[in-house]
């Protein structure tokens, strides 16, 4: 979000125009990781008949005192006041810090271990709950996302066609699931992907992910994590997809929200992965200061 800009007052003896009011809500609610206790406010334009007793002055006042530094807090921002130019202060370096991409370094540490817990297998094979993978943990959901990954065939190096693709996929399919290893499916297969298309794909996958984990935690925020904390996010999002991590883990991400690292530790269990898996995630989180 860029500088903001309003017309008139806003708060306790301000004009608050429905419109200026918005700008204010919606600003605070970009600076939220900055005043712990705040919740999300609705951008509704309105301070309510009593602005005094106002979630949105509470949050001026808020700001105003852990940001502004203000001793006694007014709840009132006036057009390029000093809150209103603290606000776009902040504002200007969450945008900047939300901009900064993952280090070489920790993109590598991500690799490395989403390789040692999912693996890199360049044939197909069933994981635990019978879905079709390959690579570093990809899901092939169906038969067409399968053919969207140029496969060769493993003896003669020459592309696959649709069609095999799509026979090996119902063989695979067809096989037995839950304790196998991937090596189990190999015999069945003819078909792997080469290590470059197997790369590409975990660029991929940590692309989405991040995106998704600042949809979730706050862009700023996010960004603003310890590499471990950050580490740890990857692994549970790799394993439980967004929607469960969302809202799966409510007091994990009442934790997440307090920067209470190590109580989040606590609340990260996942029950369908290796106790080791569990353990090197509530190791991170433990580690952090």
């Amino acid at each position: 979000m860029s500088a903001i800009r309003i017309t008139q007052s806003v708060g306790l003896s301000g004009a608050n125009n429905p419109a200026d009011v918005r700008t204010i809500q919606t600003a605070l609610n970009k600076l939220l990781q900055l005043l712990p206790g705040t919740n999300t406010l609705a951008v509704d334009g309105r301070l309510g008949s009593r602005p005094e007793s106002s979630k949105t002055v509470a949050a001026i006042k808020a700001f105003q005192s852990k940001v502004v530094d203000m001793v006694r807090p007014d709840g009132r921002i006036d057009p390029n006041g000093r809150t209103h130019k603290k606000i776009n202060e902040k504002l200007a370096r969450t945008a900047t810090v939300a901009a900064i991409p993952l280090s070489g370094n920790l993109k590598l540490t991500l690799k490395q271990n989403m390789k040692k817990y999912e693996g890199n297998i360049p044939h197909m094979y069933l994981d635990t709950k019978g879905k079709v993978t390959m690579g570093v943990g990809h899901l092939l959901k169906d038969v067409d996302a399968a053919k969207k990954v140029p496969f060769i065939i493993r003896d003669t190096g020459t592309s696959a066609t649709p069609q095999q693709i799509e026979d090996e996929f119902k063989l695979i399919k067809s096989k037995p699931y839950g304790s196998q290893a991937a090596s189990f499916y190999k015999p069945f297969t003819k078909l792997e992907a080469t290590e470059a298309v197997r790369e590409a794909q975990v660029e991929d996958h940590i692309r989405v992910f991040e995106s998704e984990l600042k949809r979730i935690y706050g862009a700023s925020e996010f960004a603003s994590y310890p590499d471990n904390v950050k580490l740890a996010l990857f692994d549970m999002i790799f394993n439980l997809g967004m929607p469960e991590l969302k809202n799966g883990f409510p007091k994990f991400n009442k934790h997440m929200k307090a920067r209470d690292f190590k109580k989040a530790a606590i609340e990260s269990n996942r029950v369908d992965v290796s106790a080791e898996r569990n353990s090197y995630v509530r190791n991170l989180f433990q580690s952090t200061k």
